[in-house]
């Protein structure tokens, strides 16, 4: 906080946090998200974008699309009561789909994670986060969607095979269900990367 000021702290910070579908840094989620370069996002987005750090899986915006817009809506709040955007542009924007159009289709996006996790890692252990960050480096890996996707799904049917054989734990949490049990139930964390897999509440059992 001594070598730089506030602002550029937070622009380092969002240049490299990860805001889902594979994406680090800002500037990669408007690629991600939007297929747009930062400065050709509009509110909406920009907003989308905004609310995305505090838990990517959460503003999901395919499985938790409304949670998502409900969450950007009040970024694009805080944007107006700050003065960023007037009255009437928060409104026209609060009014907008979220729009997410991935550069990629889902599947390569879902099989390249751990790739590109790893690729990110050998790129900062072998020339630092500032070279990576704010070098603009081009990498071209080896990457197959296919072979990944396999490799993947192959992977994880063993562990589920394996973690049979140790038998029913329990639940993951317990809610009260005595009252509206969807707003606990959309706080607890889900498996993220088993996104064909959905948290469920037991109500009775016998």
């Amino acid at each position: 906080e001594q070598a730089y000021p506030k602002d550029r702290i937070l622009e380092l910070y969002l240049n490299e946090i990860f805001f889902g579908f594979g994406a680090y840094g800002v500037a990669g989620a408007a690629l991600t998200y939007f297929d747009k370069s930062v400065n050709e996002l509009s509110v909406a987005e920009a907003a989308y974008l905004a609310s995305l750090p505090k838990g990517p899986n959460n503003y999901h915006p395919f499985k938790h699309a409304d949670r998502a817009i409900e969450r950007r809506n009040w970024v694009i709040d805080q944007m107006v009561e700050n003065g960023y955007v007037t009255r009437e542009e928060g409104n026209k924007a609060k009014a907008e789909p979220l729009g997410v159009t991935p550069r990629r289709s889902g599947t390569y996006l879902f099989a390249g994670e751990y790739f590109t996790e790893e690729v990110r890692r050998q790129i900062i252990a072998r020339y630092g986060e500032n070279a990576l960050y704010e070098g603009g480096l081009s990498v071209r890996t080896t990457l197959d969607p296919k072979i990944q996707l396999i490799a993947r799904k192959s992977m994880q049917n063993g562990l589920m095979k394996y973690d049979t054989l140790r038998g029913y734990r329990g639940p993951v949490t317990s809610i009260d269900v005595s009252g509206d049990w969807g707003v606990p139930l959309g706080a607890v964390k889900g498996l993220e990367d088993v996104p064909e897999w959905s948290l469920a509440v037991v109500l009775d059992s016998s």
